[in-house]
């Protein structure tokens, strides 16, 4: 259902509507199987009995580990606790690709006014963090994602790391909140200039003490320009920012798509990495920014190392390219060929493998992984640690030849036993990218 709000003099009105356009009405991929782990505590609860610092796990059952992480929180304008909610379809998505997922809730602005949700974010961050090794994440490869407020919260996790004042105390301290990368849909940014963007045909009164940008920060926007400006993502963008994705349909009648449009010029000006995605005809829906009737038709900016590009009907917004683009801002790499060679002798042989990172972005700790067509056994390996459960192989690097920039090549050998015919692996995986594979 497409929402049509002409006043938003109701505060709830204008938060049920938002809070009705989340993700649930477009995912539905088939389920999976992974580990759920539900209602985690980050922090304590508050208040009592309140659901804002909670998160669900989701863990893939196969892949390489540590697995990267990719943090959702589903949109409500602000107005409930429970933005975990809609992290199982994200994970649906997900955690077949090897990524694990946590669905982080944090605190309503009626329980707490800004930066309170900033501040519980954080803390989720730092909690999973903290707690990498017991839910084998990799601690070095946090992303973030989410829609309407949820896009907000993305682009201040993304946007703010290291800004000491947007911390807070909740949950544990003394561990890093920054994420490297982001992706958020429609979020707003600069509430002060949020009505004078509305659509020709009407919009959200967001200047209303009752709106929910007010009711977020404690105090109608256009009465405290200072505190509105510590709630805008683009006060704290930088070059040294993690790449971040944004989307917005150029009819959202909720959150304005100028609001985007202000963000990406805001980081082009202080030379950060960002690519902004704007669909024609597109309102305030995941469904109809990633409709594939509108395919074509986007418009795409990035910018990077004060470069712009821009280009029509690129880069389609699509489930696999929102993959891609984790994966390269992760530093996992995106595509790649492996070259195999072996020499044999009396039961035995050496092997060598080289994997060439054919992406555009580089790739920072590697494993490869790949399984043996028959009855061979790993005995001793250089520059990788190679281990072998069953007929399946692991292969991570050494430390010092852990980076592979765009078209730069790592090697690694091995020496193993076989028994009866000794074919090729069928296929080399970098970082779960299954690799073209190069004869030798």
């Amino acid at each position: 259902m497409q929402a049509r709000i002409r006043t938003a003099t109701i505060a709830g009105m204008a938060m049920a509507v938002l809070a009705a356009v989340g993700v649930p009405t477009i995912l539905t991929p088939p389920a999976h199987a992974a580990q759920v782990i539900t209602d985690v505590a980050y922090a304590p609860a508050q208040p009592a009995g309140s659901r804002g610092h909670l998160l669900d796990l989701y863990l893939p059952s196969t892949g390489i580990t540590p697995r990267p992480l990719l943090i959702w929180h589903t949109g409500s304008a602000w107005s409930s606790d429970d933005g975990k909610a809609g992290a199982d379809a994200i994970a649906n998505i997900f955690t077949p690709l090897g990524f694990a997922v946590a669905g982080v809730s944090v605190r309503s602005s009626a329980q707490a006014i800004f930066p309170a949700q900033v501040h519980d974010i954080k803390a989720a961050i730092r909690y999973l963090r903290a707690n990498a090794a017991t839910y084998q994440l990799d601690p070095n490869r946090f992303a973030i994602m989410g829609d309407s407020s949820g896009g907000w919260l993305t682009e201040m996790a993304t946007l703010s790391g290291g800004v000491a004042a947007l911390e807070g105390t909740v949950g544990t301290t003394g561990v890093s909140s920054a994420v490297q990368a982001g992706l958020a849909f429609y979020g707003p940014t600069d509430f002060l200039q949020m009505n004078a963007q509305n659509l020709p045909t009407g919009g959200l009164d967001h200047d209303s003490p009752a709106s929910p940008e007010s009711l977020l920060v404690g105090c109608p926007i256009q009465t405290c320009p200072a505190t509105v400006a510590q709630a805008n993502p683009m006060t704290y963008a930088d070059g040294d920012d993690p790449p971040l994705m944004f989307l917005h349909g150029q009819a959202d009648f909720l959150v304005p798509h100028g609001q985007s449009v202000l963000l990406y010029n805001r980081i082009k000006a202080r030379c950060g990495e960002a690519t902004f995605i704007s669909v024609p005809g597109a309102d305030h829906m995941m469904s109809q920014v990633m409709d594939p009737a509108r395919h074509g038709t986007q418009t795409v900016r990035t910018t990077a190392d004060c470069t712009e590009t821009v280009s029509t009907g690129t880069l389609n917004p699509t489930w696999a390219n929102f993959a891609t683009f984790l994966r390269g801002g992760l530093k996992m790499g995106t595509s790649c060929e492996v070259s195999y060679a072996t020499g044999a002798w009396n039961g035995a042989f050496n092997g060598s493998v080289t994997v060439r990172n054919t992406g555009t972005t580089p790739v920072d700790d590697w494993t490869v992984r790949w399984t043996w067509p028959g009855n061979q056994q790993i005995t001793t390996a250089w520059n990788a640690a190679v281990t072998q459960a069953g007929a399946q192989v692991t292969a991570r690097d050494a430390g010092h030849n852990a980076y592979i920039g765009p078209g730069s090549s790592q090697s690694f050998g091995f020496s193993a036993t076989a028994t009866g015919t000794n074919g090729a692996p069928a296929q080399f995986a970098l970082n779960n990218t299954v690799c073209t594979r190069v004869l030798s």
